[in-house]
């Protein structure tokens, strides 16, 4: 080997070994990072289906969405997944609880295929086992548009409010085993409610829901509630229920038979009870 060539495989050995340290102070650096901006829409196939995920139909649609940037190789990845925190937020939040919030998890390996994530390296780490939101495959093409511009390492999940603004941050310091305050469920409800400013669609019936005349003399009208199917109960204050209509519709309630006194006007829908209290004198 001449010397020329000895001295070419030192230089890009110390290239490669200053890549890996720069990495490292990166990751570790990232564990306390929080940034922001304004996120750029995309669309990508939903793994497994022939469907398409594409970002601002759901922001547009006043929806917050939750993104879990993840490799199929990466332990405190499965860390923060295994503990099933973004389901429960979906189930609550997604198309089949009060359509608040999306979630979707999206691979950075663009080799990702179903054994790689549902197996990998003598490991069950089934990334799509009981995952009921999207999975999508980040392509090479398109990794630093939709992900390499957060310059960070996963895992990475911005939290991006419908006005397209994002924050995000790691959901979990070192091996993955705790869990930062904002990525607990209860902390993702909070960015729901109180950062993205999105009120649930119960939130917006109970507010919108008025009676009247309040006291009651022998109809109550009910406004807010058109095209709503609900039951109804008119509980007394010694918690005696004095009317029960399940699947109404009906904008007035006959209330002519109820004795002079204090009543809770119950209505449940969608596994969901809003009380108002009444009064009725004739």
């Amino acid at each position: 080997m001449n010397k020329f060539n000895k001295t070419k495989i030192q230089f890009l050995k110390l290239i490669k070994n200053f890549a890996i340290v720069f990495i490292l102070l990166i990751s570790i650096n990232a564990n306390s990072q929080v940034s922001t901006g304004t996120y750029s829409d995309f669309t990508l196939p939903v793994f497994g289906t022939s469907d398409t995920f594409n970002l601002f139909s759901y922001l547009d649609d006043g929806k917050m969405v939750v993104i879990d940037y993840f490799e199929y190789e990466c332990g405190p990845c499965w860390g923060y997944h295994s503990q099933h925190i973004l389901t429960q937020f979906y189930d609550l939040h997604g198309p089949n609880g009060d359509n608040t919030a999306m979630v979707v998890q999206i691979c950075t390996f663009s080799d990702a295929d179903s054994a790689k994530l549902t197996y990998n390296n003598g490991q069950s780490l089934n990334w799509l086992a009981g995952v009921t939101y999207p999975t999508l495959i980040l392509p090479d093409d398109k990794f630093y548009a939709i992900f390499g511009f957060l310059n960070t390492g996963t895992p990475t999940i911005p939290r991006i409010c419908p006005n397209k603004q994002y924050t995000y941050e790691h959901p979990t310091p070192g091996d993955g085993s705790t869990v930062s305050a904002n990525y607990t469920l209860a902390g993702l409800n909070n960015w729901l409610y109180n950062e993205c400013g999105v009120s649930s669609g119960i939130e917006t019936i109970e507010k919108s829901i008025a009676i009247y005349p309040n006291p009651l003399n022998s109809t109550m009208f009910i406004e807010g509630m058109d095209d709503i199917k609900y039951d109804f109960r008119l509980i007394n204050i010694l918690g005696q229920e004095v009317i029960n209509i399940q699947n109404n519709t009906a904008s007035t309630i006959d209330v002519s038979n109820c004795s002079e006194g204090i009543y809770f006007a119950i209505f449940e829908l969608e596994n969901n009870v809003i009380t108002k209290k009444v009064f009725v004198k004739h």
